[in-house]
């Protein structure tokens, strides 16, 4: 009898793993090609809100990172149908081009010297804002939010750093990585089973879920911030860094659902988060990058009484605490519990 459960969950898995591998994929050790896809998604959502350039921005987000991935595994079999949209193109190409300029322009050492408003006449003047538009006040506000939101393709996940898991890699992921896998797994488990999700929501969501770190930074629930107090300093920064989009409070509204889990598609998005730090927790571990349970003595996780209940209960590795810690999440929906069970039973860097 053919397990066909198990195959969906195989296939989610090789999916997610070939948008996973975007991570690892680098120029001179800095951005990624997922940071390129991110960079290309959160420049779609800045320009249809400006100029209506699409019906569903889900749509074009999704043919984002499905161009990227048909370019880099032209030999893999991507069972989804790949929307060829000139939007996306544009959004690639115009997230190419402003890289460019950064690296031209930019003081990367120190964010604080660049004048965004300097850097937009520059870029302005040297032809970067031709893809976007004619309005110039709208041009402004999309440069602005890619300016702000750029920011995450250089913060590192605090779950990673040394003040908690100490992964040992050259390049530990990004916050932008992150939410690039969170969308490839929201497409892949979708696709696979039937959920009665508007999943053009779920991914517009989890494309802007993080922008709030844009100026918080990662706080992870070891940090010693309560998650109301980490709710009203979030909350303040998406608007900062919304800025006068047109369609900052539609995307406002999808944040703050999101934070308070009040619709299912929220509380789908939640999943997909969570989920995909679970799994990036086990690629680590198969890839040997973790460190054992016996060295961590900067680790703040394990401050935790309950990580330390986790220990005695039998946890053997860094993921076994990650799976321990986060398993009860799934409980409404079987399906990302048995994905996580799935993740838990296999080495996922064979699965792709």
């Amino acid at each position: 009898m053919i397990d066909t459960e198990n195959i969906k969950l195989k296939n989610v898995m090789g999916f997610y793993m070939l948008a996973n591998n975007l991570k690892y994929v680098t120029r001179d050790n800095k951005q990624s090609i997922a940071d390129q896809v991110y960079g290309a998604m959160i420049l779609s959502v800045a320009m249809n809100s400006e100029y209506q350039k699409c019906e569903n921005i889900s749509q074009t987000i999704k043919a984002i990172l499905l161009e990227t991935l048909s370019f880099y595994y032209p030999n893999e079999t991507i069972a989804m149908t790949i929307d060829k949209s000139n939007f996306a193109y544009e959004c690639i190409m115009s997230e190419l081009e402003l890289e460019y300029f950064f690296e031209k322009f930019l003081v990367e050492k120190n964010i604080d010297a660049n004048n965004v408003d300097e850097l937009y006449i520059i870029a302005k003047n040297n032809g970067f804002m031709v893809r976007f538009g004619n309005d110039e006040t709208k041009n402004y506000e999309i440069f602005k939010f890619y300016y702000k939101n750029r920011t995450l393709k250089k913060k590192e996940r605090s779950g990673w750093d040394s003040k908690h898991w100490n992964v040992s890699i050259n390049r530990i992921e990004r916050i932008s990585e992150h939410i690039v896998g969170t969308i490839a797994l929201a497409m892949a488990i979708t696709k696979e089973f039937n959920f009665k999700v508007d999943i053009d929501k779920v991914i517009t969501t989890l494309c802007v879920h993080e922008i709030g770190e844009i100026n918080i930074g990662d706080i992870t629930p070891f940090d010693g911030i309560t998650p109301e107090e980490k709710a009203e300093i979030e909350h303040k920064a998406m608007k900062d860094v919304l800025g006068n989009l047109k369609d900052k409070d539609l995307l406002l509204k999808m944040l703050f659902s999101f934070d308070e889990q009040d619709t299912y598609e929220a509380k789908f998005a939640h999943c997909c988060d969570k989920l995909e730090a679970d799994i990036q927790a086990k690629v680590y571990q198969d890839m040997g990058y973790q460190h054992s349970l016996d060295d961590q003595k900067n680790n703040v996780v394990f401050k935790s009484s309950k990580i330390q209940q986790i220990i005695q209960n039998g946890a053997k590795t860094a993921f076994d605490i990650w799976y321990e810690w986060d398993k009860n999440i799934y409980t409404e929906e079987p399906i990302f519990t048995k994905t996580l069970q799935y993740v838990k039973n296999n080495k996922l860097k064979d699965i792709c």
